[in-house]
C-alpha cells in the first residue's frame, strides 16, 4: 500500500522485507519528529563516517510522482533527472523511514552519492535511542564539506588502486533535494558538487534527491 504524506504510518504496515533487511544497530519505531510517520531509531553507539545505504524505489519521471514525501530525484546522463520513488513501502527499503531534520542542529547524517545511488553517510557518533535525522545543506557546515572531500579522495584513491578509468572522471557526492514543502525545506540552485550538470532549482514542495 502506498503511503501518502498525511497518512499515519503504523509498525503492522511495514513490509517484511524492511524489518528482514534492517541493521541490527537499528530499530523502527514511532518518529519524534513527526508523530505520523515511523522513524529509525539507533540500539547501540553508530561511530561516525559509517555509511548506510542505497535507498531503494523505483525510478520515475517527475510527472510520475503522486507524492513527493518518499524520494530522491537522480540525475543520469543518458535520462536527465529521473525520481528515485518509495512511496510505495514494497518498492523501497529501510532507509525510507528516514526523517528530515528540522533544523541542521538535530542532523546526524548526510546523503550523499555514489554512481548514480544515494547513501547516507553518519556525521556525527549516533548513541543509543537516538532517532537517526538526515539533512541536506553544504552550506555554513565545514563537517560535512570535510566528510565529502573525504570520500571523494577514498573512492578515488580506490578506483585508481584498481586501475578504472572512472578514477579518472571522478564521482559526485551531492545529491539534490526533491521537493519536501510538507516540511519546508529548499535547496538552492546551483551545480552538483564534482559534476558538471546543471542543478534545477528546487520546488517548494517534499522529497528526496539522487543522482
Amino acid at each position: 500500500m502506498a503511503i501518502t504524506g498525511g497518512t499515519l504510518e503504523t509498525l503492522d504496515e511495514i513490509p517484511a522485507h524492511v524489518w528482514r533487511d534492517l541493521p541490527d544497530s537499528l530499530s523502527l519505531r514511532p518518529s519524534a519528529i513527526n508523530q505520523s510517520r515511523i522513524g529509525v531509531w539507533a540500539t547501540q553507539i553508530i561511530p561516525k563516517g559509517k555509511r548506510f545505504g542505497p535507498f531503494v524505489g523505483e525510478k520515475k519521471k517527475r510527472s510520475q510522482v503522486t507524492s513527493n514525501v518518499y524520494m530522491w530525484e537522480v540525475y543520469f546522463p543518458a535520462r536527465g533527472w529521473m525520481c528515485v520513488d518509495a512511496t510505495d513501502p514494497m518498492k523501497g527499503n529501510w532507509l525510507r523511514y528516514v526523517n528530515w531534520a528540522r533544523c541542521s542542529e538535530e542532523q546526524n547524517l548526510f546523503p550523499l552519492e555514489i554512481n548514480r545511488a544515494i547513501y547516507y553517510k553518519v556525521l556525527r557518533p549516533i548513541g543509543p535511542g537516538e532517532e537517526l535525522l538526515v539533512w541536506y545543506t553544504l552550506k555554513d557546515n565545514p563537517e560535512i564539506t570535510a566528510a565529502l572531500e573525504e570520500e571523494r579522495a577514498s573512492r578515488a584513491s580506490s578506483l585508481s588502486r584498481k586501475n578504472s578509468p572512472r578514477a579518472k572522471r571522478g564521482e559526485a557526492f551531492t545529491v539534490r533535494p526533491g521537493w519536501r514543502s510538507l516540511l519546508g525545506f529548499y535547496s538552492s540552485p546551483g551545480r552538483a558538487l564534482g559534476s558538471s550538470e546543471p542543478r534545477h532549482e528546487s520546488h517548494p514542495s517534499a522529497s528526496l534527491s539522487a543522482r
